[in-house]
């Protein structure tokens, strides 16, 4: 019996518990293995396998103490390696910003104006490629291709590079009193000043509509990711653009990351008579249809139908053209294919990010992130793929040096060429 104990208490000396990196390597692993239904065709044990290794050798020295985030920069090598933008992992800190996105209400908690600005080549100056709907950028005026050349009577030619000139603004903007922007606009390069005071602001993204003085729409969609906001607010502003003798309308796309696929479906019956997506997962053992049919949405699992009605649904049949570039992603991937599928408009830019033909789904870690996993392949109603990349009918580079130095935005000018509309130059 002596011997016996012995023997015991040497077999358990030699186990230990595993680390919590092991044990959230181990989780992000078989999410891994078992629900990847991506484009990627590593081996996906050998793919973990090796991962394995690296993590052995960096937890030798700690052993069961070996932390969470030591396993993180793992994983996210690990997933890095299937080359597919919607297969990644999240941090926690990045899971509540996606959650407060999809809950339409992203409080920035720091004084903001609501713009992206790039650096120019040979210049200190900023160019505006991006504003927030709502924010104090978008009341006052900004706009997509604004050049920054000066913030407060100071040109940002005077400072030593990029990066003083993009802190210069972001601190004046802090101080919580107005900024006056000095800008140019168009291809006239026209003067302006523009006053505005940083605030905190939401930066979920919704959809906007700009009517140009020709006559022409162009409605831009960020996003898909406020749940119950999106589809419902580009319905009435197809509606508002026909109230206003609209003669045509630009879908702006380029940038569209995604998000919900019910918001991209209801968006989309603004310009198809049914959209449709079906989604299956790796097994086919799951079946999920999504589709808009006489006013009423209806999701269709594994044969058991739910349906909801959708009142004042608007539709757009009037002269279109729609936007794309290499940023628009998933359910902007999807909208694009859809419409040029249904020859309804033609696509103007370059080809998109190229996730555009599976889902993603997060799956929660121990550690309060997640893995986002590409979970399901898309299918039109007529059971052909959704394509992974929407392919442009007029390819036009999105030339940013072409809007900095002429205030000319290509890819718009072809689009307006499209609708048989000069642009003003």
């Amino acid at each position: 019996m002596r011997k016996l104990f012995a023997t015991l208490a040497l077999v358990l000396g030699s186990l230990s518990l595993a680390s919590p990196a092991q044990d959230l390597f181990d989780q992000a692993s078989f999410y891994v293995e078992f629900y990847y239904n991506g484009p990627a065709t590593l081996n996906l044990k050998e793919l973990t396998a090796r991962y394995q290794s690296e993590l052995d050798r960096t937890c030798a020295p700690q052993k069961d103490t070996c932390s969470y985030d030591q396993a993180v920069p793992i994983i996210q090598r690990m997933v890095g390696e299937l080359n597919d933008n919607h297969t990644y992992y999240l941090s926690p800190e990045a899971l509540r910003g996606t959650r407060e996105s999809r809950q339409g209400n992203a409080p920035s908690r720091t004084l903001r104006i609501g713009v992206t600005h790039l650096p120019i080549p040979g210049s200190r100056d900023r160019l505006v490629v991006d504003v927030v709907e709502g924010g104090p950028a978008d009341e006052a005026g900004l706009a997509y291709g604004d050049r920054i050349i000066a913030v407060n009577g100071r040109p940002l030619s005077e400072l030593p590079d990029d990066n003083q000139a993009a802190q210069f603004l972001v601190q004046s903007v802090q101080t919580g009193r107005p900024v006056v922007l000095t800008i140019l606009r168009g291809p006239q390069r026209q003067r302006l000043e523009i006053t505005l005071t940083g605030r905190e602001i939401n930066l979920a993204r919704f959809p906007s509509l700009k009517m140009r003085p020709d006559g022409v729409a162009v409605l831009k969609i960020p996003d898909f990711d406020a749940q119950g906001q999106v589809g419902r607010r580009v319905h009435e502003l197809v509606r508002e653009a026909q109230q206003k003798n609209a003669r045509a309308l630009i879908l702006e796309l380029r940038g569209n990351s995604g998000g919900l696929l019910n918001e991209m479906i209801y968006s989309a019956a603004a310009f198809l008579d049914e959209p449709f997506v079906a989604l299956v997962d790796r097994y086919q053992t799951e079946r999920t249809e999504f589709r808009i049919r006489d006013g009423r949405f209806i999701v269709t699992r594994n044969g058991q139908s739910e349906n909801a009605n959708l009142p004042s649904l608007a539709r757009w049949r009037g002269p279109l053209v729609v936007l794309i570039d290499e940023n628009t992603a998933s359910g902007g991937e999807y909208l694009a294919s859809a419409i040029q599928k249904a020859r309804l408009a033609p696509l103007v830019g370059v080809a998109t990010l190229g996730i555009g033909n599976t889902t993603t789904r997060p799956l929660n870690l121990i550690n309060g992130g997640a893995l986002s996993i590409s979970y399901n392949r898309a299918f039109f109603a007529d059971g052909s793929p959704y394509p992974a990349k929407a392919t442009p009918d007029f390819v036009v580079e999105n030339s940013l040096e072409q809007l900095a130095n002429n205030g000319r935005d290509l890819p718009l000018e072809k689009a307006l060429e499209a609708l048989g509309i000069k642009a003003n130059r």
